[in-house]
């Protein structure tokens, strides 16, 4: 790949984020699309921006078949690990955009980056909105004692809470230096009323039709409560954050977790 060449994509995963994604990165002239590896592929084609792009019953038979500069991942947790892996064995850089992957595979995909001397960026959440609200939450974090989430996403996303609020409160407990103060209901009358609770943090979810992504931080103080919110109202709103994060796996090696660390927001 030249600098005046498009960069080669292959897409892990067709549901509705790594949909829309896709379409919008077909629409631009520095990204290339060259396969989608689906569930029921059957050696159909798909219509992307005008451009007809090949699918693949399985990951391993896309990269050896399309030779991509990059695999973006976005189907399954329990998939998402084995793929980058492959990839990078591929010689080809994943970007993993699926949630909940554990401390244990980020340290097995960083060695595979060390040792194939290729870029990968983990980034749960590409939407740069989420990513800035999450760096002002660590902000205020410092200075209320008290906080809750509360995150919003359509009624089929599989997990709960969302990656993207617990990311956001470790960054609040990492800013704080410790945790924060959960306040009891010394009277309870309906089982899981008040949600979950991470480090003092509440956080709650919420799963509706009609919704796309979407969170609230609040903080409350003596007389006073702050509210950060943030509204993904498409799926559109994670193409810039996808480019960013292939552009960046293409240019660097090494692993890089969190699209607020290529914004600069995050250590």
């Amino acid at each position: 790949m030249t600098a005046s060449e498009p960069i080669r994509v292959a897409i892990a995963g067709f549901g509705r984020l790594a949909g829309d994604v896709a379409r919008g990165l077909a629409a631009r002239d520095d990204i290339a699309i060259v396969g989608v590896a689906r569930r029921q592929a059957g050696g159909a084609t798909l219509q992307l921006a005008g451009h007809e792009v090949a699918t693949y019953s399985t990951v391993a038979g896309m990269l050896a078949e399309t030779s991509p500069d990059v695999l973006f991942e976005a189907t399954l947790p329990e998939h998402a690990m084995a793929h980058a892996l492959a990839a990078l064995e591929a010689g080809v850089r994943p970007v993993v955009a699926t949630s909940g992957i554990s401390d244990g595979d980020l340290e097995r995909l960083a060695g595979a980056c060390t040792n194939t001397q290729l870029g990968a960026v983990v980034a749960p959440n590409l939407s740069i909105g989420a990513v800035v609200l999450m760096h002002l939450a660590a902000i205020a974090g410092r200075y209320f004692d008290h906080a809750e989430i509360i995150e919003f996403h359509r009624d089929r996303k599989a997990d709960a809470p969302s990656g993207t609020a617990v990311h956001t409160a470790r960054l609040m407990q990492r800013a704080r230096l410790g945790g924060f103060t959960h306040a009891p209901s010394r009277v309870v009358t309906l089982d899981g009323v008040r949600g979950g609770e991470t480090g003092g943090i509440g956080i709650h979810s919420v799963r509706l039709p009609g919704l796309v992504a979407h969170q609230e931080v609040i903080f409350g103080g003596t007389g006073q409560v702050l509210t950060l919110r943030h509204d993904a109202t498409s799926n559109d709103s994670y193409v810039p954050g996808a480019v960013l994060a292939i552009k960046h796996a293409v240019a660097t090696p090494g692993l890089v977790v969190g699209l607020g660390t290529l914004l600069g927001l995050e250590a």
